[in-house]
């Protein structure tokens, strides 16, 4: 996802010196009222309202994105998303998506399956077209037009891809802010059209 100034007037009074008296006089007038007017400036601090509309205060972070931003932050998200998958990297999850994010769940299952079964994802994933389907101070909808060919290789270096050569599909995302940061929290896909028949292969 997210300063008040603190009023420490000091009046240090030059010390007196012995003998002086006519000084250490008028140095104790001098004190006397330096201790009242600031005694009566304390009392009509003080009673200023703090929620007074007139007093401007300090404004909330503005963690608004527009369209091109929105487009660019979650470029990055995805880049590094795709990242997390083909390199089984479990801890790239936390700077990619929101703690309750329903797609984070599926990309650690997705690794998890992954290193059990000692499978490289290597799929190319293409983004066509991107749209911003809608914003708030909150939450921003994303649609992706995606283009896939399929790549699979176990560790030992085999290709185990199955399948189609590749498929378009789009994905609705919606990224969320979390403390301060604007993250990946859900994905839809819908619209999947095999473009390539021929059977897929790295």
């Amino acid at each position: 996802m997210q300063e008040t100034k603190i009023r420490t007037p000091a009046d240090d009074l030059p010390p007196s010196r012995p003998g002086w008296i006519r000084a250490v006089a008028i140095l104790g007038v001098g004190a006397l009222l330096i201790a009242t007017l600031y005694g009566t400036w304390q009392a009509v601090a003080g009673s200023d309202d703090p929620q007074d509309p007139a007093v401007p205060g300090n404004p909330d972070p503005d963690f608004s994105l527009t369209d091109g931003q929105a487009i660019a932050r979650f470029e990055q998200l995805v880049t590094l998303s795709y990242a997390a998958i083909r390199d089984r990297d479990q801890g790239l999850l936390s700077q990619i998506f929101t703690n309750d994010s329903p797609t984070r769940d599926r990309s650690s299952d997705v690794i998890s399956e992954l290193k059990k079964d000692q499978v490289t994802d290597e799929s190319t994933y293409r983004t066509m077209s991107l749209q911003v389907l809608g914003k708030s101070p909150q939450e921003i909808r994303v649609l992706q037009h995606v283009q896939t060919q399929p790549c699979f290789r176990s560790d030992s270096g085999k290709d185990v891809t199955t399948g189609s050569a590749e498929i378009e599909y789009d994905i609705e995302w919606t990224m969320r802010l979390s403390d301060s940061r604007w993250l990946l929290h859900e994905s839809q896909a819908r619209n999947d059209e095999v473009t390539d028949e021929s059977p897929a292969s790295c």
